[in-house]
């Protein structure tokens, strides 16, 4: 187990639930605001990502070679629904447009600059090439799709996105399962089922391939060495309540908790504190 302190807690009353956490070089800590449709940011408190909230809600974030910060949307409406980026303080613009009907969840960028997009909704992997406006189709398969609409672990399919090692790993919440698709010349190969039984949000690498997975409905943070040694690093008493994703710090992980499921209604950003190696990508420091 790790040492555990709460960093931030958020008003589950205001909708602010962070789903999502990008560390950016600088050392801000930025999280997504579900319901609330912004991003907080350590240094400077929330941004409004979309001009008219409506009914979006801000989902998946990450941030390019750059270090700017994106944002997945989910929206009914044409003119919201997409990626958009932050191109200056309070200033956000769409990157990519979606289809309205498009569950977009976790985001990330393949180091040629392609950005991967989660459908949890569709089951299906989205991808932005780049120089191109538009998300458009990349993967269909059954190992991505959610396998119930009853409630929110069972409708949601692939959710997390991250790329490592020259390829594109993915989980299924519903499914619960940790999926490894290969890249073959920006398209996709082989998809192979790592791990099962493990029905993870988002989740994180350090450069060692140690992975670490944010365990949403059993409200742990789960450590699987590239070995396949696993610990429980943390639960419910170090302050987790529906854990979503994971930041790799240079003194251990960051962990946004929803706080959706269950009766507690605590969202937060937890610090454990921990050996890691390096963040794979970015490679961001925690701020003094």
């Amino acid at each position: 187990m790790a040492n555990s302190k709460i960093l931030k807690t958020f008003d589950y009353s205001a909708g602010e639930m962070p789903e999502n956490i990008v560390i950016l070089a600088d050392g801000t800590i930025c999280a997504t605001l579900l319901v609330a449709g912004t991003v907080w940011l350590s240094s400077r408190e929330q941004e409004r990502v979309t001009p008219e909230q409506g009914d979006a809600i801000v989902v998946g974030l990450a941030s390019d070679a750059d270090h700017r910060l994106y944002a997945a949307v989910r929206s009914a409406a044409d003119a919201v629904a997409g990626i958009w980026r932050r191109d200056a303080p309070h200033r956000w613009s769409r990157f990519a447009t979606a289809e309205t009907q498009a569950g977009l969840n976790g985001i990330t960028f393949a180091e040629d600059g392609t950005l991967f997009a989660a459908d949890s909704v569709n089951g299906e992997i989205l991808c932005c090439s780049p120089g191109d406006d538009t998300l458009r189709l990349w993967l269909v398969d059954e190992r991505l799709t959610p396998t119930s609409p009853d409630d929110a672990v069972s409708s949601t399919g692939v959710n997390g996105l991250k790329v490592w090692d020259g390829a594109l790993w993915a989980t299924n919440t519903a499914q619960g399962s940790v999926l490894r698709i290969s890249i073959d010349q920006g398209h996709p190969g082989e998809v192979t089922q790592v791990y099962a039984g493990i029905p993870a949000d988002d989740f994180a690498f350090d450069t060692s391939g140690t992975l670490y997975l944010a365990i949403h409905p059993r409200d742990t943070v789960l450590r699987i060495t590239p070995h396949g040694d696993t610990t429980v690093l943390a639960t419910a008493a170090d302050g987790l309540d529906g854990p979503s994703a994971i930041a790799v710090t240079n003194d251990g992980l960051l962990v946004t908790s929803l706080g959706m499921l269950g009766s507690r209604h605590t969202p937060n950003i937890v610090h454990l504190t921990l050996d890691v190696a390096d963040p794979a990508l970015p490679r961001p420091r925690m701020p003094h």
